[in-house]
């Protein structure tokens, strides 16, 4: 990873901050131990189609969580997130 800006790690600073103060608001049980934020994205290209991506922030810019970790973690939210999502639709089959 790149040196980063001190303007650039000072905004992740403050995302940590904000993670941890977000769950600590929402009041989740525990010690916030790794986290990961989806972003999705929409811009134009040269010959102006609209594009879509994709990316993630990780604490400190990448590098401060193993990848095993970050895979683990998104693997568990999106089957969570999926499970949660399908849920209602097995109540309407009574």
């Amino acid at each position: 990873m790149s040196e980063q800006s001190p303007e650039l790690k000072a905004a992740y600073e403050r995302l940590d901050e904000c993670v941890r103060e977000i769950t600590r608001l929402e009041e989740w049980d525990g010690l916030v131990t790794d986290w990961v934020v989806l972003v999705a994205n929409q811009y134009y290209s040269s010959d102006g189609r609209l594009m879509s991506d994709a990316g993630q922030l990780l604490p400190g810019g990448g590098n401060a969580i193993p990848v095993y970790r970050i895979v683990g973690l998104l693997q568990y939210a999106l089957m969570a997130y999926a499970t949660s999502v399908a849920a209602p639709l097995e109540d309407d089959e009574d």
